[in-house]
């Protein structure tokens, strides 16, 4: 804080000769009769700080400020100026004395020259230097002669400016100007983008035809070499597979040779071994007996047929068993078809009760909403809804109230935990150099203390982040507001641009064809006429009665799609439409003569005043040809009836008959054309909503990760918690001979430990405030959007549509009935009675399976009694042969092997000769294959990396060659420089759609910060306004004894979009206007808000001119001790004529004027 020392002046006014005026530190009080020039010591000081117009200090110009020389007197050359502040405290810099002059000194011609401290400076660097002491010329600290009544007299949204001003919103103006511009210059550059990357397109278009055709061209050459070169390879595989399989045939008849000869000589070798052994058996053959055992063999015999008809049997038996088994899967089969089907139908049976059920109820609860239409309207639970968000803003604006206070003592506790950190940092530093702490223990010091500094970094950095969300929940609630009323405007929009369908809705031809459009069972319905023209609201009326009947007619593409319409409405006899087919319709001349028609009251050609997509225009001619529109029925005689048809702008109408139509008519709401400005307003706020939830997912994700950086922040500091603990027991930090510091640092501790619980415990406070406060913000919006059905006309609509939907709903159930009649009878009467006959079935081929069963156990356990006695007979038949045969059978055996071997030999023979024959004849034509092969490889030489078709036909490839050549033979000239080109412009073009992104994307960033600003600007303006609102309570109860006085906002939720009024009770009950207050009541207001800004931002020095002048003596004993209690704190310099007040002040100073004009000064110390 600095003061003024003394100001000084000379030619200034009244002020000729150099005056010097000693300020004292606290209570200063100039005095003197009117007139005497008292007000120019403040005009001075004004001056002096830079006060730009002259006409608030009482003067037409600059030169009017310097001595005049009145009636005797030379005139004063200049007017010089200079006060003297106090700089002890270093606040203007550390480059100045203790004390620091500023002067100006004004000339003749107007001109001012600056100085500080004698050097010349310009007038920003005295505002610069005066603004690090925050010293303003305009400030609230320096009240000029009917200032104080004019500050309780301004507009509220002057006051509110005033807040604004008082609170230094004025930084975030600028920033968000600033990003407005940034805004612009995005949304230029995007323009710009969109511009060339148009332009771009229609290049890219026009190349890509060029592109195209000789993307074309390539691909029927590429084509044709493929064609060729698969055919080539295709030959080439054939040959190459003739070459292969003669070559192969070759080698298998060589090595099939080789084989022969080999198995010739394996031959011989058996042949000479087994005639060796026939001539062995010859030698040793014996004379032996022979018996015959007849009967053995009839046994032997008899037994096999037996085992082998048994089986037989048993072969048969199986079978019949498969048969049962297969028939008997089914029939089960069947019946599990059966039991589906009759499960469906009873599934069935439970879904039609259930519809009917269903049914029955919609159908009741339809009687009962066309019994109770108008309750159905909902206007009680509107009513309801309305109350209910009137509640929670009122419980929100408590919260914010709330939220604004916890958040002054939470900065009240971080400056003092920031205190008694610097007090344990101090008692630390004394520890340690106490303690002397050896070499061994330094690092782990150096370690303690690194630690601590980490553990206030991740505080602070806590700290930090909590604020930052709690900045964040405060940024998404304003971004949903503001996303929740742009909604809320564009559901009343479309709202009201959606009442001419439900009107139109109302005749049920016109409804069913809008269907039909919806659901595009017929193709090409445009829609009616009035959709498809939009007019300011000002012409509306006339232009909806120039269009009459026609309004309603349906534009469709082509008369065959107005038959089509047609035929629907008479087939389901829905009424009957008009239709204005585009291919058919035939408009009604315009005649442009009238277009230059210049005669007063003659608004122009209806049709030039609709605004419609050009390609419908012969609709607009037809409907409204060359109506003309006109202010009033005498512009219409004026113009001439009958001459043209005319429509008034209230809706009168003029015929070319002379027929005339008109008197009072209001627009009917609903029917008409769309509003113009409604569909401007409406892209506009589809943008905003577009950018708005952008913003809002934007914050969201940065609320998410920020709260997850919390969760890391309070791991991270805990952990450095416990290190710091470790550390300090490791060193032995309390040492016995540290006793009183230990205790010092004990209480501190748990001092601090309780400002951290009283810190965590408002963290905490505000962390659950602000959740209730998102939570009222989100039930708020879902009740808004309520509210915003609640009235919507398409309730309305739907009310019309009841009865229908009663017949639709009876004759739905009567059909139902009739289904779940059908379906009891089928299971009763059909199904039932086939699976009893399955289950019978199953029953008797159970049976008969298990006979078979039992038959063949039988017969098996035979079979195996007879095998055996089978075995023990074979067995000695055997041995009987083995006896007296073996010798014979092996030699007849031997001779009949050489005979065969024998054979064997000479077959081989003939095949070896065979086999050479066919090679020859194969190694000739082998010869023959490899010349061709030879040939076409050297043609295909020329088709290498060339792609080759797969599965295609040698007749298709021909096919293709032809077809192909034929083609590029068509094309004609290409040019082929156009591929490079198209590629290059096409990069281009995705370079610059990337740059669009990119844009866009620091649109969106843009948007984010400018929600960002708007959230602070409120926050710190609602935060002065409290505040100073609070102080302007107490400060004017202290004036006025009994009175009672307080801010109000015009609109709360939006404090930007209203001003802030001031009511005031001075005796009774009621608040009275505050115009219709006395000049003294008017003063004692507007000196409650001067103080109560003193409190709030205090100033180093206040000046104040005759504010007293309109209290009385009462009054003016309370303004004076007033200013003894704050002057302790400011120094005060003060103009006055009340007694109460001169005698309360330190300094008194008093003004004379001499017949000169010359004014002078007599000062004294109380």
């Amino acid at each position: 804080m600095t003061k003024i020392n003394k100001i000084v002046m000379k030619g200034f006014k009244s002020f000729a000769n150099k005056t010097e005026l000693v300020f004292g530190n606290k209570f200063n009080c100039i005095l003197g009769p009117n007139g005497a020039g008292k007000s120019n010591v403040l005009d001075a000081l004004c001056f002096v700080l830079g006060k730009a117009s002259v006409k608030g200090m009482r003067a037409e110009k600059s030169a009017n400020l310097i001595y005049n020389g009145g009636k005797r007197k030379s005139p004063a050359k200049e007017g010089m100026i200079s006060i003297y502040f106090d700089n002890a405290k270093k606040i203007f810099g550390a480059e100045f004395e203790e004390e620091i002059e500023i002067t100006r000194i004004v000339k003749q011609n107007g001109q001012s020259t600056y100085k500080i401290n004698g050097k010349n400076r310009t007038r920003q660097q005295i505002l610069d230097l005066l603004s690090k002491a925050r010293i303003n010329p305009d400030g609230y600290n320096i009240i000029l002669q009917g200032d104080i009544v004019q500050l309780v007299e301004m507009t509220p949204l002057e006051r509110r400016g005033m807040i604004e001003e008082i609170a230094g919103i004025s930084v975030y103006e600028e920033k968000k100007n600033k990003a407005i511009r940034e805004l612009t210059r995005v949304e230029e550059k995007l323009n710009e983008a969109s511009i060339i990357l148009a332009e771009r397109e229609t290049y890219l278009v026009e190349l890509k035809k060029e592109r195209n055709q000789a993307v074309r061209f390539k691909n029927l050459n590429d084509k044709i070499k493929q064609n060729k070169a698969t055919s080539l390879h295709n030959k080439l595989k054939f040959k190459q597979a003739k070459r292969d399989e003669l070559d192969k045939r070759i080698s298998e008849n060589n090595k099939k040779i080789e084989k022969l000869k080999k198995e010739i000589e394996n031959l011989k070798e058996s042949i000479a071994k087994k005639k060796k052994e026939i001539d062995k058996i010859n030698k040793e053959v014996e004379e032996r007996g022979e018996k015959e055992q007849v009967a053995l063999h009839r046994e032997v015999e008899k037994l096999k047929v037996d085992v082998a008809l048994n089986k037989q049997r048993i072969e048969t038996i199986d079978n019949e068993i498969k048969k049962l088994g297969d028939r008997k899967a089914e029939l089960n089969e069947n019946y599990k078809e059966l039991i589906g089907k009759i499960e469906l139908l009873e599934k069935a049976k439970q879904e039609f009760e259930a519809q009917i059920k269903s049914k029955e109820k919609d159908f009741a609860l339809v009687e009962k909403k066309i019994a109770e239409f108008r309750k159905k309207n909902k206007l009680e639970d509107a009513q309801e809804v309305d109350n209910r968000i009137a509640e929670l803003d009122k419980k929100a604006d408590e919260l914010q109230e709330e939220t604004h206070k916890l958040r002054e003592k939470q900065q009240e506790l971080l400056r003092e935990k920031d205190r008694f950190e610097l007090k344990l940092q101090s008692i630390d530093d004394k520890i340690e150099k106490v303690l002397g702490i050896g070499k061994e223990n330094k690092a782990a010091l150096e370690q303690l203390k690194k630690t601590k500094e980490e553990l206030k970094k991740k505080e602070k950095e806590l700290e930090k982040a909590l604020d930052y969300d709690s900045s964040l929940a405060n940024q998404l609630g304003t971004a949903r507001d503001k996303l929740l009323k742009a909604k809320e405007e564009e559901s009343g929009l479309k709202a009201r641009s959606e009442s001419i369908k439900e009107s139109l809705a109302g005749g049920i031809a016109l409804k069913k064809i809008t269907e039909l459009k919806a659901k595009g069972t017929i193709k090409g319905i445009i829609g009616t006429v009035s959709e498809l023209g939009q007019v300011k609201d000002e012409y509306a009326l006339a232009l909806e009665v120039a269009a009459g009947p026609r309004l309603g007619s349906v534009v469709v593409e082509t008369d065959a799609v107005a038959a089509k319409c047609i035929k629907y409405l008479k087939d389901n006899k829905l009424g009957i439409a008009t239709f204005l087919p585009l291919n058919k319709l035939k408009p009604r001349p315009v005649k442009n003569e009238l277009r230059k028609l210049d005669k007063s009251g003659v608004k122009g050609l209806a049709l030039d005043l609709i605004t419609f997509p050009e390609k419908y225009r012969k609709v607009f001619e037809y409907v409204f040809g060359s109506t003309l529109v006109i202010d009033n029925i005498e512009t219409a005689r004026k113009v001439g009836i009958g001459m043209e048809r005319m429509v008034t702008m209230t809706g009168d109408l003029s015929e070319t008959s002379g027929a005339m139509q008109g008197g009072f008519r209001t627009r009917r709401k609903g029917i008409g054309f769309q509003d113009k400005e409604i569909g401007e307003r409406l892209k506009v706020l589809t943008l905003e909503i577009k950018d708005l939830a952008g913003v809002v997912a934007n914050l969201d994700v940065k609320k998410k990760n920020n709260e997850i950086r919390i969760e890391e922040l309070r791991k991270e500091r805990a952990e450095l918690e416990v290190d710091v603990i470790k550390l300090e027991k490791t060193l032995h930090l309390d040492s016995a001979d540290l006793d009183a510091s230990k205790k010092e640092k004990e209480k501190i501790n748990s001092e601090l430990e309780e400002v951290d619980k009283k810190f965590e415990k408002i963290r905490k406070e505000l962390i659950d405030k602000n959740k209730e406060l998102t939570e009222m913000k989100g039930e708020k919006q879902k009740l808004r959007e309520q509210l915003s059905k609640l009235r919507s006309p398409a309730l309305l609509a739907e009310l019309n549509s009841f009865e229908q939907k009663k017949t639709e709903l009876r004759e739905e159930i009567g059909g139902l009935h009739s289904e779940l009649r059908n379906n009891e009878s089928e299971i009763k009467n059909i199904l039932g009675p086939e699976g009893e006959n399955i289950q019978k079935i199953l029953k008797q081929q159970e049976k008969e399976k298990t006979d078979f069963l039992k038959e063949k156990k039988e017969l098996e356990e035979f079979i195996k009694k007879q095998e055996v006695e089978l075995r023990e007979k074979e067995k000695k038949q055997a041995k009987f042969y083995a006896q007296f045969k073996a010798l014979f059978n092996k030699r007849t055996q031997l001779s009949d092997e050489v005979s065969k071997l024998e054979g064997n030999v000479m077959t081989k023979d003939n095949g070896i000769r065979e086999y050479e024959h066919k090679n020859n004849i194969l190694n000739i034509e082998n010869a023959g294959v490899k010349a061709e092969l030879a040939g076409l490889e050297e043609e295909f030489k020329q088709y290498e990396g060339v792609p080759l078709f797969k599965d295609k036909s040698e007749e298709q490839i021909e096919r293709e060659i032809r077809q192909f050549e034929k083609m590029v033979s068509d094309i004609g000239a290409v040019n082929m420089k156009a591929l490079e080109i198209y590629e290059k412009a096409q990069s281009e073009y995705e370079a610059l759609l990337k740059k669009k992104d990119k844009l866009s994307k620091e649109r969106e960033d843009v948007l984010v910060m400018i929600n960002e600003i708007d959230s602070k600007k409120k926050e710190l303006f609602m935060r002065t306004y409290d505040v100073l609102n609070d102080n302007f309570k107490k400060i004017f109860d202290n004036l006025t004894a009994k009175g009672d006085a307080f801010f109000e906002l015009e609109d709360k939720d939006d404090p930007f979009t209203g001003g802030m009024t001031i009511k005031v009770r001075i005796t009774g009950k009621k608040f009275m206007d505050i115009r219709s207050l006395s000049g003294g009541e008017k003063t004692l207001t507007g000196l409650a808000f001067i103080f109560s800004v003193q409190e709030y931002a205090p100033a180093s020095f206040y000046v104040l001119d005759e504010v007293d002048a309109a209290l009385d003596k009462h009054n003016s004993e309370k303004f004076a001790k007033l200013i003894r209690g704050y002057c302790k704190d400011a120094q005060y310099v003060i103009i006055s004529h009340n007694d109460a007040v001169i005698s309360e002040a330190d300094n008194l100073y008093g003004i004379s004027m001499n017949k000169d004009s010359i004014s002078k000064v007599t000062s004294l110390k109380i």
